[in-house]
């Protein structure tokens, strides 16, 4: 079979479709770019808000509208079926199989049987030996689902409880990827502190990797605040590959909207930040608010506004809230004008922007380690320690000498932008 496969929403559905191809691949079927191309069409779907649930249902109508061989068999699955299995199925009659929240295997197997699977949800996997497709970095999932059932969050309902993966499957599957050229491997789970298998911690995991041969880095997302400790900080600082990148998403800084939402108000969030940077001086902090959730004030939203100029994140993302059906704030009242979340979802970003101008304005002249992923416009592309693919900024530099997509190049600063820095390769 030649199989097509899109992947929509978070990076932990990007892990898992990277082992559905691996698998696919193992068994003798061969993977697409094209559409048209393609006797199996698979896509990998988001449900977390409602953007994203818009996003993959017209995606799921594209591939259904564009298909041009009547042969072509169409399989759905992931979170938006987890969530809503009957209605899809009643509703997009063309979809040849929709599966939920399972196993990479079970999607792969679908492709000779094309039956629906729909139960508890199978949020983690085992190693495979698989790869990442076109990219130098590669995401490791090492848990997903979640325990702390935030008031404004669906995943729980979705995924189930947080399920961690087996220890040495993921020490496994780094070294297999390291070895087949991946530079970057970027560990994701809905909470990456929470994790644990048997006796072995995070710290423990970040540790032995930290060991593994090669020249490559090692970044970690979604870390829950209360779980960045003293010890995950000195193992960071104290580690050869591990970046001084710390996803933080804290949701916002006013303490009566943290209680409504059900997170541990952020009352040590600054100390904790400075004692950071006092161990790692060049620690890069990346973090998300929402705004707009139910009976926020304007009072409650300048106290995102103060937390930003105290602390001036380096990444900052935000999200308008998304009500979603099935949460505890879905019955909070009163909810906030779209057009009133929209003003400070901007006021955010405008203030951002002057934060994130002067702190690129001070890599002005410093040479920086970038790892090399493209090539457009005879320009290159990459990114320091300090960027997240596909959420933070890039580099774009020149060289004098042929590169290589996956290279590490040593790039000198000569011009920045909000986001993005220039240069040239020393």
């Amino acid at each position: 079979m030649k199989v097509w496969m899109d992947v929509l929403g978070c990076p932990k559905n990007e892990a898992d479709s990277d082992v559905v191809k691996a698998i696919l691949t193992s068994n003798g079927h061969e993977i697409v770019s094209d559409l048209q191309d393609a006797n199996v069409a698979i896509i990998n779907t988001c449900a977390f808000i409602s953007d994203a649930k818009k996003e993959s249902i017209d995606e799921i109508f594209d591939v259904v509208r564009s298909r041009k061989r009547k042969d072509l068999k169409i399989i759905v699955h992931g979170c938006l079926v987890q969530r809503y299995f009957k209605a899809l199925k009643a509703q997009i009659p063309e979809v040849d199989a929709f599966l939920g929240v399972v196993s990479p295997k079970r999607v792969a197997d679908s492709v000779d049987n094309f039956s629906d699977i729909h139960g508890e949800p199978e949020p983690v996997y085992d190693f495979w030996g698989r790869t990442s497709f076109g990219t130098p970095y590669a995401y490791v999932k090492i848990g997903d689902g979640c325990d702390r059932k935030c008031a404004f969050c669906a995943i729980p309902y979705i995924k189930g409880p947080l399920k961690n993966r087996n220890y040495e499957d993921i020490l496994k599957e780094v070294e297999f990827l390291v070895k087949s050229g991946k530079k970057e491997i970027i560990l994701v789970s809905q909470d990456s502190t929470g994790y644990a298998y048997g006796d072995k911690t995070l710290v423990d995991l970040l540790l032995d990797m930290d060991n593994i041969p090669g020249d490559f880095w090692i970044r970690l997302l979604y870390l829950y605040p209360d779980g960045v400790d003293k010890a995950l900080v000195e193992a960071i600082a104290q580690s050869r590959k591990i970046l001084h990148y710390f996803d933080i998403p804290v949701q916002h800084a006013s303490e009566r909207i943290l209680k409504m939402m059900r997170r541990n108000p952020n009352t040590d969030l600054r100390n904790k930040i400075s004692y950071v940077r006092q161990i790692i001086p060049d620690s890069i902090f990346r973090t998300s608010f929402i705004v707009g959730f139910p009976s926020e004030t304007d009072e409650d939203f300048e106290k995102i506004i103060e937390l930003l100029g105290d602390v001036r994140f380096d990444r900052v993302g935000v999200f308008l809230y998304s009500d979603e059906e099935g949460t505890v704030a879905h019955d909070l009242t009163p909810k906030i004008k779209k057009s009133v979340a929209k003003s400070r979802f901007e006021r955010i970003m405008d203030f951002q922007r002057e934060i994130n101008l002067q702190k690129n304005e001070s890599f002005m002249g410093k040479k920086m380690k970038v790892l090399v992923e493209e090539i457009e416009d005879g320009m290159y592309l990459g990114r320091t320690y300090m960027d997240a693919p596909e959420i933070d900024g890039e580099v774009h530099f020149s060289s004098t000498k042929k590169i290589e997509i996956g290279e590490f190049v040593n790039v000198v600063v000569k011009s920045y932008e909000f986001y993005d820095l220039e240069g040239e390769v020393v």
